[in-house]
């Protein structure tokens, strides 16, 4: 803030000295909406220091970026791995099936009678043992 005309000697005794009858001088306000001359006078200059965090905290930022995109990359490979592997267990599960199928209808009872009579083969029950381990 600009000095005025209205500044005081001080005496350099401990001893504060009174003086009666004088008044403190008012100070003026300055009017708030008054423009600044130049706004760029106002700014400090940017330090070593400064320079030096910014250039830091730029290049964690620039690393964190690249390490999003690299994570996100890896992500998508693994989930398009993940959906073939997927898809071959369910193919597998699928031949497995069918397969299961194809065992019992092979193994039916009525198959094997059919190829029983085929061959002249009959059943009696009499000659049937059930046999438990």
């Amino acid at each position: 803030m600009a000095q005025n005309s209205l500044a005081e000697a001080v005496p350099l005794t401990q001893e504060p000295q009174q003086r009666p009858n004088i008044e403190q001088p008012q100070r003026r306000a300055q009017p708030q909406s008054a423009p600044q001359q130049n706004p760029r006078g106002n700014k400090l200059p940017v330090s070593k220091f400064e320079k030096c965090l910014m250039t830091v905290l730029g290049l964690m930022l620039a690393c964190m970026m690249v390490l999003v995109v690299s994570s996100k990359i890896s992500l998508s490979n693994a989930q398009h791995n993940l959906q073939s592997v997927n898809s071959q267990v369910t193919t597998y599960q699928n031949h497995n099936t069918n397969d299961q199928q194809q065992i019992n209808e092979l193994q039916s009872r009525s198959r094997l009678d059919k190829i029983a009579k085929k061959q002249g083969l009959n059943l009696e029950n009499a000659r049937i043992r059930n046999v438990n381990r």
